[in-house]
C-alpha cells in the first residue's frame, strides 16, 4: 500500500484529501504545519507527499528546498 503525506494547514481539506485518498486505497497521514510536515517526510519514507505553499512556520517552498536534499519522493505542490 502506497504511503502519503499531506502538509496542509486547512484542516477540512486536509480532512477532504485524506478521505479520498484512503477510499482509494492508500495510507494517508496529515501535518498541519511546515516544520512538523518537513520532520516527519525526513524521518518517514513515503510514496508521495501533497504539499500547501502557504503554511504556519515554514512555507512549502522552504519544506520541499529541504526535502531535495536528501530524498527524490514526488512532491505535489
Amino acid at each position: 500500500m502506497s504511503k502519503i503525506l499531506i502538509v496542509e494547514d486547512e484542516v477540512a481539506i486536509a480532512d477532504l484529501e485524506k478521505d479520498y485518498l484512503e477510499l482509494s486505497g492508500f495510507a494517508v497521514e496529515i501535518e498541519n504545519d511546515g516544520e512538523t510536515g518537513l520532520k516527519r517526510s525526513l524521518e518517514e519514507e513515503f510514496d508521495l507527499i501533497i504539499l500547501d505553499l502557504m503554511l504556519p512556520g515554514i512555507d512549502g517552498y522552504q519544506v520541499c528546498r529541504e526535502i531535495r536534499h536528501t530524498s527524490d519522493v514526488p512532491i505535489i505542490m
